[in-house]
C-alpha cells in the first residue's frame, strides 16, 4: 500500500463506527475499500458517508463501487461511542442587541452551548450553532460561518448554510423545512454540513 493510501485508511480508522478499514490491490491497477462497520444506519448509508469523507479528505477521484461494507452490531457498545452531535436544543430572543440565540449540541454524555446575536433570528441561531460545534471540537475559531438563508426549490422550503474550516474549504449543509420554525431547520442543517466531517475536523475518535 503506498503512503498516500495509508493517510486515507488511518482517516477512515478514525471513524467512530469503523471497526477496522483496509485498502488493497484490485488486480487491475486500482484499489478496493474494506470497511468492517457497527453504523446503524444502512450499508449504502456507510458507504455514502465514506466516500463522502475520503474525497473531502483528497481522494477525489473514489467511487462507492470501489467500496465495501460489512456490518457487525455489538448491543453492549453504548450509541455514545458512535461518533456525531445531536441536536439537545436552541432558543432565540429579542434582546437590546438584537436576536440572541443559544444552541445546545451533545456528543457521548457530554454538552456543548454556543451562544451568538444577530440581526436575524435565522443568522443568530447559525452562529450559535457554529459556536456549538466549534465548543466540541474544542477549537474556538475552527469553523465559520459564511451564510445561513431560506430557499424554495420546487415549492419545497429549506435552510442551506455554508461554513468554512480554519484552510478555507466550504462545506455545506441542507435541511428541508417541515413542521418546525425556520431556525430549527437552520440547526438540522449545521448538522448536515458538520456531521459528516467531523471525525476530520476533530481529528481524534470522540
Amino acid at each position: 500500500m503506498t503512503t498516500e493510501y495509508a493517510i486515507y485508511r488511518d482517516i477512515l480508522q478514525r471513524v467512530p463506527h469503523v471497526k477496522s478499514a483496509e485498502i488493497t490491490d484490485d488486480g487491475q491497477g486500482g484499489y478496493r475499500v474494506h470497511v468492517v462497520s457497527q453504523s446503524v444506519q444502512s450499508p449504502r448509508h456507510v458507504v455514502r458517508e465514506l466516500v463522502s469523507l475520503l474525497r473531502m479528505s483528497g481522494w477525489h477521484d473514489i467511487k462507492m463501487d470501489n467500496v465495501m461494507v460489512v456490518q457487525i452490531q455489538q448491543d453492549d457498545e453504548p450509541r455514545a461511542n458512535w461518533g456525531r452531535l445531536q441536536i439537545v436544543g436552541y432558543s432565540v430572543n429579542y434582546g437590546p442587541s438584537g436576536y440572541e440565540a443559544n444552541c445546545r449540541f451533545a456528543h457521548g454524555a457530554e454538552t456543548f452551548v454556543g451562544m451568538a446575536v444577530a440581526p436575524t433570528s435565522l443568522l443568530a441561531v447559525a452562529r450559535a450553532a457554529v459556536a456549538a460545534v466549534n465548543h466540541a471540537l474544542a477549537q474556538e475559531n475552527g469553523l465559520h460561518l459564511i451564510d445561513a438563508t431560506e430557499i424554495t426549490l420546487s415549492g419545497v422550503e429549506m435552510a442551506v448554510m455554508l461554513v468554512t474550516d480554519i484552510d478555507g474549504e466550504v462545506v455545506a449543509g441542507m435541511a428541508i423545512k417541515r413542521d418546525q420554525p425556520v431556525e430549527e431547520t437552520i440547526v438540522r442543517a449545521t448538522l448536515d454540513a458538520i456531521n459528516r466531517r467531523f471525525v476530520l475536523f476533530s481529528g481524534q475518535k470522540v
